[in-house]
């Protein structure tokens, strides 16, 4: 087969052909899968689909998204083998071959889809065959170097500038794909056998299609040769140019497109070509800059909490809560996707990491050095920045390239303790611990924290 694939994203595996009676149940099918080529026969030792199938290495990329030669044999002893381009591919048959005495003739051959028109196809189908034997690697290298389409000899007479009758460059020209030919190895020759065409300079030729040169494809526009009787008459009148090809676009179509040759000397005549300049790029497209403020998404939040209190992010109490609240919280760090539910999930979080620390004394005394945990509502607060200044320094940080302003954050977080402390002398006999707990998490939970 020779096939272009229109993408590599194809999956299914897409029918590339199909001998089938179903989307389950086949004879062979070559698809497609992403990069891979995917080859099923059925026969003793596999199902009625053809599985386990036998797949190029995703690694290896074999199937590209441009016109190949891609051949797919089955022996038993061999089973299964893929060749691209000529080239066995080195995936090894994961299954035993064996006979083929369960093939369904009553089956459909497709081509670019399943029979049942289901695991379409896209790309274009060049040449199909299906032999009776085996190939050998020396057949399927030939087969790939013969190519693929007609090709034709395109003369283009000279017998002008040269001062020969008969005189013509020629190329052996194919249709490549549905965009474009392939113009090859072009050579000089005199149609009358008996001619020469004496000596004359031959250089910088170039292709053009439908009255202009062609922007795209010059390979043959370093060319400096001269021509002459003895080199004519070695090649035996058929006296190579260059053994390249090049590929120009199909504008019109075959029956439509007209070339023409351009030199910038042919025999005494010249033509002086000035390359121009080439274009400028464009400016590039405006895009919206990015925002230099982001929010840390769940997993960011949570390591961070864990820093900045110094409670372990294992612990059984705070990965209890994370697990039940990191659903409600960020995924992206975009801060025109932080939405109000988000912050009940961070404020949770917040929460339950403020109130381990302070109900381990230890962890508190150490965060809150000076502070008695212990002493009356009346007077425990006598000193806030006991609090404060310790919530300040670890949440918030001072001398920061970008710094949260600590002024309004104190008075917020000393207001905070004011409203707390007004019970109307009903308070708890935990209240101090609970004020400390709700200012911690005030500070945890905001802006501070989660801005970055």
């Amino acid at each position: 087969m020779w096939a272009a694939p229109a993408n590599v994203v194809q999956d299914g595996p897409s029918r590339i052909a199909s001998y089938a009676g179903g989307s389950d149940r086949r004879n062979f099918m070559l698809g497609q899968t992403q990069y891979d080529y995917d080859a099923f026969v059925r026969h003793e030792n596999t199902d009625e689909n053809g599985d386990p199938r036998l797949s190029t290495a995703s690694a290896d990329e074999d199937l590209q998204a441009t016109l190949q030669h891609v051949v797919l044999t089955y022996d038993p002893v061999s089973g299964r083998r893929i060749y691209v381009n000529g080239r066995f591919t080195d995936d090894v048959d994961p299954i035993e071959g064996g006979n083929l005495n369960d093939w369904d003739d009553t089956f459909a051959f497709a081509l670019a889809s399943e029979v049942d028109n289901d695991n379409r196809w896209a790309g274009t189908i060049r040449m199909v065959a299906v032999h009776n034997r085996v190939l050998t690697a020396e057949q399927i290298q030939q087969n790939f170097e013969a190519g693929v389409g007609e090709r034709y000899f395109m003369l283009f007479n000279v017998s002008d500038h040269v001062d020969v009758d008969d005189a013509y460059v020629v190329f052996e020209v194919s249709q490549f794909d549905s965009y474009s030919y392939l113009f090859n190895e072009p050579f000089f020759t005199i149609l009358d056998g008996d001619a020469t065409p004496g000596s004359f300079p031959l250089s910088g030729m170039r292709i053009g299609a439908n009255g202009r040169e062609i922007t795209v494809g010059q390979a043959y526009q370093n060319i400096n040769m001269n021509i002459d009787d003895a080199t004519y008459t070695a090649s035996e009148g058929m006296l190579p140019i260059s053994g390249l090809g090049t590929v120009v676009p199909l504008e019109k179509g075959p029956s439509l497109d007209e070339f023409f040759l351009t030199f910038e000397q042919l025999g005494d005549a010249t033509n002086v070509v000035v390359e121009a300049d080439p274009v400028a790029p464009p400016p590039p497209a405006d895009q919206p800059r990015d925002p230099a403020l982001g929010i840390r998404d769940f997993a960011e939040v949570h390591a961070t909490m864990s820093k900045v209190t110094g409670i372990p992010a294992n612990n059984a109490e705070v990965s209890a809560t994370y697990d039940l609240v990191r659903q409600a919280m960020p995924v992206g760090t975009g801060l025109g996707g932080f939405v109000s539910s988000q912050q009940m999930g961070v404020t949770q979080l917040a929460i339950k990491y403020c109130s381990v620390l302070v109900d381990d004394s230890a962890a508190r005394s150490s965060y809150f050095p000076g502070f008695d945990f212990n002493a009356d509502l009346s007077t425990a607060f006598n000193d806030r920045s006991l609090v404060i200044d310790p919530l300040m320094s670890n949440m918030v940080g001072n001398g920061l390239a970008d710094q949260p302003g600590v002024v309004e954050l104190s008075g917020e977080i000393n207001d905070l303790i004011d409203r707390l402390s007004a019970c109307g002398g009903s308070c708890e006999a935990d209240r101090t611990e609970r004020i400390v707990k709700a200012a911690c998490a005030a500070v945890l939970g905001s802006a501070a924290m989660m801005v970055q």
